[in-house]
């Protein structure tokens, strides 16, 4: 029974790491990367949200905010009501924000929208973790 159990739990785990790698964009934004050490930052959208069109407008292209994204994420956007979402990440609000390594392992997830001062703390706290 405990073998059982085993297998079951490794079948689980390998499953949940793969799916985003076998997204399109996750593929195309790592090979963008190169050598470089970035993570890739996944935001969950849709048109009608008051929320995520803030942090589209106002807080990614705070100054501060956009030069340290450029130097340390490559940015995907999924419209949940157009895009194929991945397996393995799910959502409960929007924007939800997932930062994910090149390997496929999501490292961190922010739901809803911030102003860009302490967006940039948590920007800096999430790079601190890789």
């Amino acid at each position: 029974m405990i073998k059982f159990f085993f297998t079951v739990w490794m079948m689980v785990a390998a499953g949940s790491a793969a799916p985003i790698q076998t997204d399109e964009q996750f593929k195309t934004a790592v090979a963008s990367m190169g050598t470089e050490n970035k993570l890739v930052l996944m935001i969950y959208t849709t048109d009608d949200c008051p929320e995520c069109a803030y942090m589209k407008q106002k807080v990614f292209h705070d100054k501060a905010v956009e030069a340290y994204m450029k130097r340390n994420f490559v940015v995907i956007e999924k419209n949940v009501h157009k895009s194929k979402l991945p397996d393995g990440y799910d959502f409960f609000g929007i924007p939800t924000m997932f930062f994910i390594d090149k390997a496929g392992n999501k490292k961190e997830t922010i739901v809803g929208s911030k102003r860009a001062q302490p967006f940039l703390t948590e920007l800096h706290r999430i790079r601190g973790i890789q």
